[in-house]
């Protein structure tokens, strides 16, 4: 177990569980850790199901799978395809991966999805317009999907607060910022994901060099919004907004010591966590905070380079009380043929 100790709580991270075991399997998992609990301890859990050979295994050329725990994550029950995925990629046109998940005020699973083209061999960019599928019955069904954005580019990160659902995406057919025209938007849906509209754009003056994103909302209600900075994997780009994501204030960058890359974050017991790839893209970092704008020096709960420690988490419940499950991947063997894996974080007060 990894502790991270504070003056008024600790932070614990228990030991890597494998939770797809591609290495048996002799297949990959790029991509797509979306989870989202949709009733109490009952949560749905996505991974990705690809070529180990494409790219050496950092591609998302196959397809998306699911799995339900009806006990906080104890046990799983048997893998799904997501259909829209597997029709996408016998049909050619592109490859899918499910990017983030909610759950809607309806009790609907809202499945935000990431369209690849498989041009490249990386298969996972140029990006195509993002498409939403909506499940109203615990994932055993999807309707039908459809464009929820009309920009080509990634929805980094989603969350539901007051009963609508916020989308953050990166305007942009690539990885990095390189014009103007490349910003992050932010969308709603006050629907439970039927339709989205656009709200604002974050003004961060200069994007260039800027990818992935997330976003949070603080026990006051400030929605804080965080970019990754190429040119200085230290500093995240920071904004905040006090009227639910309709204007913005971008502060100055959040230091973070051992860098950052596809941050995710999360808030549980009044202590808000941020994880994901080191400086450089290598080893994984954990890094917690009580204002969501300084963070501690961070620990390393995970040590190596090559494609892996792409991440995600939700929020949970068991009889120990709350935690934070956290699902990514992992390099079973290099470059980046990669299982996905699972580690739990607990909070305790002082």
């Amino acid at each position: 177990m990894t502790v991270i100790e504070h003056e008024k709580y600790r932070v614990l991270i228990g030991e890597p569980e494998v939770y797809v075991d591609n290495q048996k399997r002799k297949r990959s998992g790029h991509m797509t850790h979306a989870m989202t609990e949709f009733a109490p301890g009952t949560f749905i859990d996505f991974n990705a199901n690809c070529s180990a050979t494409r790219c050496g295994g950092h591609s998302v050329y196959g397809w998306v799978e699911y799995r339900i725990s009806r006990d906080a994550g104890k046990t799983y029950s048997e893998p799904k395809d997501f259909p829209y995925s597997v029709e996408s990629f016998l049909e050619g046109n592109w490859t899918v991966s499910v990017e983030k998940a909610v759950t809607a005020p309806d009790g609907a699973i809202v499945a935000l999805c990431l369209r690849n083209t498989m041009l490249d061999e990386i298969c996972c960019e140029p990006w195509l317009t993002p498409m939403c599928v909506r499940s109203t019955d615990g994932g055993q069904t999807w309707g039908e999907p459809y464009e929820c954005i009309p920009y080509k580019g990634r929805i980094y990160d989603a969350v539901v607060h007051d009963g609508v659902i916020y989308a953050m995406i990166f305007c942009n057919e690539h990885f990095l910022g390189t014009s103007p025209e490349h910003v992050y938007r932010v969308y709603t849906s006050r629907d439970c994901g039927k339709s989205f509209e656009e709200l604002s754009t974050v003004p961060w003056p200069d994007t260039t060099r800027r990818g992935y994103c997330s976003m949070i909302f603080d026990g006051k209600g400030i929605l804080h919004a965080y970019a990754y900075n190429e040119a200085k994997e230290r500093e995240m780009d920071h904004a905040v907004s006090a009227d639910g994501g309709k204007t913005w204030t971008v502060t100055e960058p959040s230091y973070v010591a051992k860098g950052i890359r596809n941050p995710q974050t999360a808030l549980i017991d009044g202590v808000f966590i941020l994880h994901g790839r080191g400086e450089n893209g290598r080893d994984f970092v954990c890094y917690s905070s009580e204002d969501a704008y300084h963070w501690d020096e961070g620990v390393y709960i995970g040590r190596n380079a090559g494609g892996c420690y792409y991440s995600n988490n939700v929020n949970l419940k068991d009889e120990r009380g709350d935690f934070l499950l956290i699902q990514y991947s992992d390099l079973y063997e290099k470059w980046a043929r990669v299982n996905a894996m699972h580690r739990v974080l607990r909070v305790e007060r002082k």
